[in-house]
This record gives C-alpha cells, sequence and structure tokens, in this order.
C-alpha cells in the first residue's frame, strides 16, 4: 500500500493542475450567474425567451465542465482531440433535448425565495425536501408544512409574477358626492410614485346598500412594491376621506328595535 508521504507527493505533483482547474471551472460558473441573473431581469418569467435563456446558460455551465475535463486531461497525458469535439456535441444535443422537454418535466411551482401563501401561511421559502417545505413567515417564524400536503392544496406564488395590484375597498354614504370620491382616489394612486401608468387605476361603485356606497379602488405595482404602496395609499385615503367636506367613510351603522310592551 502507498504510503502518506507518496499520496502527498502525488497530490503535489498535480496541484498546478488542480488549483488551476478549479479557477478555471469556478470563475467561469461565477461569471455565467452574474450575466444569468443580470438578463433574468430584463426577461419576463415563464415566456418563451425564459426556457431559452435557461437552456443556453446550462449549456454554458456543461461546457465550462467539458473543457476543464478536457484540459485536466490533457495535461495528464491523455489523447483528448477526438474526444472533445464528441463530448463538445453531446453537449449541444443535449441542450436541444432539454429544450423541447422542459414544458412536459413535472417541477415544483416554487422554489426557495419565493414568496408564497401554502395552506394558509405566508412567507418566503427557505427550504424544500421530498418531505418538507420550510416557510419563514414575515414575522419570523419557521414553519415546516408536509410537501405532499402543500402539493394538494391551492399555492399562491407572489414571486412568479412581475406586478401585483393593490386593492382599496372603501364605505362613504350613499349620500356623499360619489364622483368627487372617485376623483380623489384616482388623484392619490395617480400621484404614487410606484404606481404604473399601465395598466391605468381604476375605481368602480360595487353597491349601494343601507344609505352606504362601496368604493373599489385598484392600481397595478411591481412586485417588490406591492407592500410598501399599500400602506402609503391607506394612509393617504384615510386622510383625504377625513378632511374633504364632499365625501367621508361611513362609520357602521347599528339598528335597535323596541317593542312595546300593553
Amino acid at each position: 500500500m502507498e504510503s502518506t508521504a507518496d499520496i502527498l507527493e502525488k497530490l503535489s505533483a498535480y496541484g498546478e493542475l488542480i488549483v488551476s482547474g478549479l479557477l478555471i471551472m469556478l470563475g467561469g460558473m461565477v461569471a455565467i450567474l452574474l450575466l444569468y441573473r443580470l438578463v433574468a431581469a430584463l426577461i419576463k418569467p415563464g415566456t418563451l425567451f425564459s426556457r431559452i435563456m435557461k437552456v443556453v446558460f446550462g449549456a454554458i455551465y456543461a461546457l465550462i465542465l467539458v473543457i476543464t475535463v478536457m484540459l485536466a486531461a490533457e495535461r495528464l497525458g491523455y489523447d483528448v482531440e477526438g474526444l472533445a469535439g464528441i463530448a463538445i456535441l453531446l453537449v449541444i444535443v443535449g441542450a436541444i433535448v432539454v429544450f423541447f422537454l422542459i414544458p412536459f418535466l413535472p417541477r415544483l411551482p416554487y422554489v426557495v425565495g419565493d414568496m408564497v401563501q401554502l395552506r394558509g401561511v405566508m412567507g418566503s421559502v427557505e427550504a424544500i425536501t421530498a418531505y418538507q417545505t420550510v416557510v419563514r413567515t414575515f414575522d419570523g417564524q419557521t414553519v415546516y408544512l408536509p410537501t405532499a400536503l402543500v402539493m394538494a392544496g391551492a399555492i399562491n406564488n407572489f414571486t412568479q409574477v412581475p406586478q401585483r395590484r393593490v386593492e382599496l375597498t372603501l364605505t362613504v354614504n350613499a349620500s356623499d358626492d360619489l364622483g368627487a370620491a372617485k376623483t380623489q382616489l384616482l388623484t392619490l394612486m395617480s400621484s404614487e410614485s410606484a404606481v404604473l401608468a399601465e395598466p391605468p387605476p381604476a375605481v368602480f361603485v360595487t353597491g349601494i346598500e343601507d344609505g352606504r356606497a362601496t368604493l373599489f379602488a385598484f392600481c397595478w405595482v411591481a412586485n417588490a412594491d406591492w407592500f410598501a404602496t399599500r400602506d402609503a395609499l391607506w394612509i393617504a385615503a384615510a386622510e383625504a376621506f377625513s378632511t374633504s367636506d364632499g365625501f367621508t367613510l361611513a362609520a357602521p351603522q347599528v339598528s335597535v328595535k323596541t317593542e312595546s310592551s300593553t
């Protein structure tokens, strides 16, 4: 059997080769990862271009590994001239096959880092295994959900869409100036910097009952701006409706009936 000294001597002899191979592989992967994130920020998820991008960058990752292995084999004295072309061809063919298979491959509707709502639990996905999904809620709790149970229920993924709708439902007195109230809500939403111009904000009267009218307002914002924008709009609406002379928020009404006894 080889002694420890012999093993260390062989490792030191190939030390430069190991280090250079690792540097090439890691450097290439980091560069591809940064480029992938840059391109991903410009492409909407779920589109054909998104699928092409994933396949292309996956193929580049595979090519980096193949090239690194070929360089190492060549440094060790192996003849890789014929194998290099075959390996690169296999990577390209594999990428083409994967491109057409992706729509048919099973996949989870969420990944680590997505903001989701699973079985009534809302938070960020921290880990996924075959047995459980770990969610970190916004108040700092760690919730462990059986993955099989999660897959059997409704799943809301708020990360996969680039835009999200902010909704406000307010109740005013039916005798108020409803047109002015609608205009005020539109002005509030349009003046908020995070609100998108397309689709445009809108306000509708959805019903009148017991002397009160319900106003339903909505606008669209970038996914990351949803919480902050909703908070800002609720505060602005409360201030605007409390200081206006033409319309105010309707207070809850309680009807009391009395019966006279004879």
